[in-house]
């Protein structure tokens, strides 16, 4: 155990220290939100709805603005896809700064952390942090992971660039001036060095204290030095700024252009970053919804409360924690692939099991409501259709959300202890801990592209649940998923085929979603990480489909005779 345990520990504990940073932005946060809410005019913005959405609007263009100048530039070719993403952040940001300010919200957030969904959400979290932190003794690295948080880049991607301006030599004799800039070479993960003059760095003004021969520049960016960490060698520059001294022997001031590029010591610590903004956002858009738009989130509270308390919602929970368990130690016999089928496995099981919850509830409680006149009742009070099927909507995939939340947990628990229970198999050496930590944080993005599909999915019931029954929508939702997923290969066959087959070809492909744009299987089949590019196009694709999708709903419901 002493040898496994610390590589088992470790993953998770740095999720779970994500997790409390997360707790704390929160409570720091909405607490300093809290606080000003006693100010005049400040608590009150949110009285009038029409008000307070208009400040949330502004305060989002802000935020968004902010998000896509600090962002966009990181992504290349492709950064028009992160616009709506950016954009979907900072509108969020925006309802929660202007309804965390409500004196209403200082007073509700007990009833909002302890209301429908949210908290199974927090007891999943709790319960995954809890075992983290349990497992702190054994963990590897803790120091140093903790001490490399505060050099995680989340703004840009730490490329700073320092340019010392030396004059040349005052006598015949070398003059080693000092560079005069700063950096921490802790931290460095690569280095470039150029300069418009021959110059010298040193790690002394004399020459008989040098611990090693200066390093030259030649003028040019052909002959800049470079250094990368991860190659081992020896850095050319000393690790104290103070010491780093230049000489340059031309006859014309130089100027030396150092571009450094710093990352975490270990890698790694970026995760608990990434787990504590995740954290932080989802908080921040529970709250922004059930404040900002009560009579959706009671909707949507008690259409998930409903689909939670069904025996189905248990046994959908029972057979995707068994398998996933099942998986962890089943022999699939791939001669060292094992991990791979097993996060390919895991999360389509939790997908399906996604994907039949979302068509079941739609059926039950929208086809079921219209059929019994149950929704006429809803109806009869402030309640608007659009209200109504928006809600229904967030409610099903709020119970979805739970639902993918708590096998994602066991998922990746199994998922930490799977290469030590592989080398165990295979009599090979235990791997370092780092390979848990990569393949949990590999898994998370197929996750959230499952969830984007059975989302995708979960539209498409809602919307023929206002006049389908619920076997015909299991049937036309099943037939959708199907062909959805053979999309693609359509068009690209249609072009090879006769003008009427490229024709059908193109037409199902505009009529029927794209669903393998949500399909990476193959990534995870070759151990391939999933980009965040993809992340942000596919959920461009989501967003456009499930405003499509929702106004077809209301044509569909907008004339039903409910009575």
């Amino acid at each position: 155990m002493g040898k496994w345990l610390p590589v088992f520990s470790t993953p998770l504990w740095v999720l779970s220290i994500g997790l409390v940073f997360g707790v704390v932005a929160v409570a720091v946060v909405y607490g300093i939100l809290s606080l000003l809410s006693f100010v005049p005019g400040l608590g009150n913005l949110a009285d009038s709805p029409k008000r307070g959405i208009t400040c949330s609007l502004i305060a989002g263009a802000i935020f968004s603005a902010l998000l896509c100048m600090f962002y966009m530039p990181q992504g290349g070719e492709d950064k028009e896809l992160l616009l709506l993403p950016l954009l979907t952040i900072g509108v969020g940001l925006g309802f929660g700064l202007i309804y965390g300010l409500w004196h209403r919200t200082r007073s509700e957030w007990f009833s909002i952390l302890g209301e429908g969904v949210v908290p199974y959400l927090l007891c999943t979290f709790g319960v995954f942090a809890a075992l983290g932190l349990a497992l702190t003794p054994f963990v590897d690295q803790a120091e140093d992971i903790l001490a490399s948080v505060p050099s995680v880049n989340v703004v840009g991607d730490g490329t700073r660039v320092e340019v010392a301006k030396i004059a040349p030599a005052s006598s015949d004799e070398p003059e080693f001036l000092p560079a005069g800039i700063q950096y921490n070479f802790r931290n460095v993960a690569e280095l470039r060095i150029e300069s418009d003059k021959k110059v010298f760095l040193s790690d002394s003004d004399n020459p008989a204290a040098f611990s090693h021969a200066p390093v030259t520049v030649n003028p040019g960016s052909s002959e800049a030095v470079t250094y990368r960490y991860q190659d081992r060698e020896k850095p050319p520059i000393p690790g104290d700024p103070s010491k780093l001294h230049i000489y340059n022997q031309e006859i014309d001031e130089a100027n030396v252009v150092f571009t450094f590029k710093n990352l975490p010591q270990i890698p790694q610590a970026s995760s608990i970053v990434f787990t504590a903004i995740m954290f932080f956002l989802t908080m921040t858009g529970i709250m922004a919804v059930r404040q900002a738009a009560p009579r959706v989130w009671a909707l949507a509270l008690s259409t998930a409360k409903n689909e939670m308390a069904q025996p189905l919602y248990l046994l959908l929970l029972a057979i995707g924690i068994f398998g996933i368990l099942l998986f962890g130690i089943f022999p699939f016999n791939t001669l060292g692939d094992d991990i791979r089928l097993l996060k390919d496995s895991g999360v389509t099981l939790i997908m399906v099991l996604g994907m039949l919850l979302a068509v079941w509830s739609a059926g039950t409680s929208v086809s079921d409501e219209i059929e019994g006149r149950t929704a006429l009742t809803v109806l009869s009070k402030p309640v608007s259709r659009r209200s109504f099927i928006l809600g229904k909507y967030t409610g099903i995939m709020l119970s979805v959300l739970v639902l993918f939340v708590i096998l994602s947990a066991v998922l990746l628990v199994v998922l930490s202890y799977k290469p030590i229970y592989d080398a165990r198999e295979t009599s090979k050496q235990t791997p370092a801990w780092e390979v848990g930590h990569e393949e949990i944080m590999t898994t998370l993005p197929v996750l959230g592209l499952y969830f984007m599909e059975t989302m995708a999915i979960g539209g498409i019931a809602v919307a023929l649940a206002t006049r389908l029954p619920l076997l015909a929508n299991f049937i036309t939702c099943f037939a959708i998923y199907v062909v959805g997923n053979l999309t693609s290969p359509l068009v690209v066959s249609a072009k090879q085929n006769p003008e009427l087959v490229g024709f059908v070809g193109k037409l199902i492909a505009v009529v029927v979603p794209n669903l393998n744009s949500f399909n990476v299987q193959s990534a995870v089949d070759a151990g391939n990480a999933v980009p965040l590019i993809y992340l942000a196009g596919a959920f461009n694709y989501l967003v456009v489909f499930v405003i499509a999708v929702w106004m077809l709903a209301m044509l569909l419901f907008e004339d039903r005779d409910l009575a």
